[in-house]
């Protein structure tokens, strides 16, 4: 009656996932708990399938009670697959179970549900006949309630596709298209036992696409990666009370570099081993760059676990070719915080473990407090990438006096983005933000070629400007080809190198050879440089004396010091580097007692709010430009 044919390569298919599957480690999340129920359900089906169809062509051998029983047990369990299928898709789209259409969603299954166990005494799905097993008037129901719910799928999937990445979006319209066709096949072909042949290839699909455990394990060590951690949080956060103990290698970089990556990348791996061995009860997971982190429930022994983990990075840890010596910090971050997603929860604990680096206690709690610092980190990062990505970063410019005349001279150019509502972002929190994040290359460059392009556009002359000066980041003046990067937009805009200058702070001067190569390739372009925010870092008279440059912009706190309490360091310092032909920018100027008496200490320029604040280039050109001075 039946063919058999596709029953038994679907059972070996079965059992060769399972055996994969189920030796991995794998998280503890609500979709991996809807997938092992599919499983489960899909192996019993094949089972009860084959076994029913053989009692029902063998009927004489059983009674109608175990033909009822045997049939009965297979319709149950297919219908509560499709519904498990459809269950999974309520995962990948993480919707709230406990909504109300959510909960509506059960109707189809359970009234399927009930009509097949009413088969019994109605005969509505089957019957057993003079001991023969019949299709009831009902049968139908089950490719119904199949095509609801892959159907309703596919629309829940299609209302949430903006918020799907494109491969989940795409995997997730596979197998529900599989099983749909699963259902034509099994329709067209009755004799034939193959829908179980669909099923098998449509959890293949979801296993590769979601479940397969080595998209959430390091390939260091067993502990799981960033993207296991953000999906176990991302189900965490809105539901159970968790804690996380977080910890990272003081001088990772540093480490890494001197010992190498591979004998660093054992240690990792040695560590992570550790973790999983001492913490079976918790959850280890490594997060890039020298970042640990354990999850469990926040009653777990945490302060126990802290001191145990300190006490073994006391010791050593031994590579095949190193003795590995490792220090680390530690932060944590529990649900009382109430943060609102789980990439918060991150942003939080890796924060928490930088400022545990810069720390003398080595140690950052997150619970409800410092949670705004991050939200405003996240929103300011989010504002830089698409200033860069829409090439929106603005440019100010500041105007330089001359101290003698009090007439323009030169301006600083200085980068300024907005955020969401259109607001100033103060340089003093984007910047770091640029330079932590790597952006400061793609930042200085953008402002760069912006300048360029003012230069280009404007008489700087009709303005009383001889040039403008650009900020240079220490972080790009590691970039190798930053002389040419810099030379090709000149060229481009068709701007001489002498009509910019290069501002340098002192920070940059700390790698002294690295800086002498950077400043010697780009003075061979025709660039000349100032040093910036003289005397916030550590550089002296002798060390600058090292370098070209041509002018000294004195920082604003060195000035104001100067007038809370005047003594003869400051007019020292100028008289010094006067005498080594340097010319002098004094910042921070806001009161005429300022620019005076700076000016009769020897401060060849002067730049501050006293003159003006900086302003937007077309707002600079309309105050300095010719028809303004006319």
């Amino acid at each position: 009656m039946w063919n058999y044919s596709f029953v038994f390569p679907s059972l070996m298919m079965m059992f060769t996932l399972l055996a994969f599957y189920f030796v991995r480690k794998r998280l503890p999340i609500h979709m991996n708990r809807t997938f092992l129920g599919i499983l489960a359900l899909q192996l019993w089906v094949i089972v009860f399938d084959l076994v029913s169809s053989r009692a029902d062509e063998e009927y004489a051998n059983y009674t109608s009670a175990w033909l009822y029983a045997l049939n009965m047990v297979f319709f149950v369990l297919y219908i509560a697959r499709v519904f498990w299928f459809y269950r999974f898709t309520l995962d990948i789209i993480d919707t709230d179970r406990r909504s109300l259409w959510a909960r509506l969603s059960w109707l189809p299954f359970i009234a399927s549900e009930a009509v097949c166990l009413s088969s019994f005494a109605t005969g509505a799905m089957f019957s057993i006949q003079d001991g023969m097993y019949q299709r009831g008037p009902l049968y139908n129901l089950l490719y119904v309630c199949s095509l609801f719910y892959c159907g309703l799928s596919l629309v829940l999937l299609a209302r949430h596709a903006r918020n799907l990445k494109g491969h989940v979006l795409a995997e997730g319209i596979a197998y529900n298209v599989i099983l749909l066709a699963g259902n034509v096949a099994r329709f067209l072909f009755p004799q034939y036992l193959v829908m179980n042949t669909f099923c098998m290839i449509a959890i293949l699909v979801i296993y590769l696409g979601f479940m397969n455990p080595d998209l959430y394990i390091t390939d260091r060590g067993p502990a799981f990666n960033m993207r296991g951690f953000r999906t176990l949080l991302a189900e965490l956060y809105r539901r159970k009370k968790y804690r996380i103990l977080g910890f990272a290698l003081q001088n990772y970089n540093h480490e890494r570099s001197i010992l190498g990556g591979d004998q660093m990348d054992e240690g990792i791996t040695q560590i992570n081993q550790y973790l999983s061995d001492a913490f079976p009860s918790l959850l280890p997971f490594y997060l890039r760059g020298g970042r640990f982190a354990l999850l469990g429930k926040d009653s777990a022994p945490w302060e126990a676990v802290q001191r145990e983990i300190h006490e073994r990075f006391q010791q050593p840890w031994h590579t095949s070719n190193a003795t590995l010596y490792l220090s680390v910090v530690f932060a944590s971050v529990n649900s009382k915080a109430n943060l609102p997603s789980a990439d918060r929860i991150i942003n939080n604990l890796v924060l928490a473990m930088e400022n545990a680096k810069q720390s003398s206690s080595l140690w950052d709690d997150r619970d409800a407090t410092n949670i705004q610092e991050v939200d405003q980190q996240v929103d300011i990062l989010r504002s830089l990438e698409q200033a860069l990505e829409q090439n929106r970063v603005e440019v100010f410019l500041q105007p330089v006096v001359d101290s003698r005349t009090r007439h323009i001279a030169a301006a600083e150019a200085l980068a300024r983005i907005r955020d969401a509502g259109g607001r100033i972002i103060p340089p003093g929190l984007f910047i770091p933000i640029a330079e932590k994040s790597g952006y400061i290359n793609q930042l200085g460059e953008q402002v760069f070629e912006k300048t360029c392009a003012f230069i280009r556009d404007n008489d700087l002359a009709a303005m009383g400007l001889g040039w403008i000066n650009v900020n240079l980041s220490p972080i790009q003046c590691m970039q190798r080809d930053l002389s040419q990067r810099f030379s090709a937009i000149l060229e481009r805009y068709g701007v001489k190198p002498e009509k910019i200058h290069l501002e340098i702070t002192e920070q940059s001067m700390v790698d002294y050879s690295m800086l002498k190569r950077q400043i010697v390739s780009l003075q061979g372009s025709g660039f000349q440089f100032v040093l910036d925010d003289y005397g916030s870092g550590y550089s002296n008279l002798t060390r600058v004396k090292h370098y070209p440059f041509i002018n000294i912009k004195l920082d604003m706190e060195v000035v104001w010091d100067f007038f809370n309490d005047r003594d003869s360091l400051l007019p020292t310092i100028i008289d010094g580097f006067r005498s080594m032909n340097l010319s002098i920018t004094a910042e921070g100027i806001e009161t005429p007692e300022m620019a005076d008496v700076l000016t009769e200490i020897g401060s060849d320029y002067l730049q501050g709010f006293l003159f003006s604040k900086p302003l937007p280039l077309d707002e600079f050109v309309s105050k300095y430009g010719k028809d303004a001075r006319a």
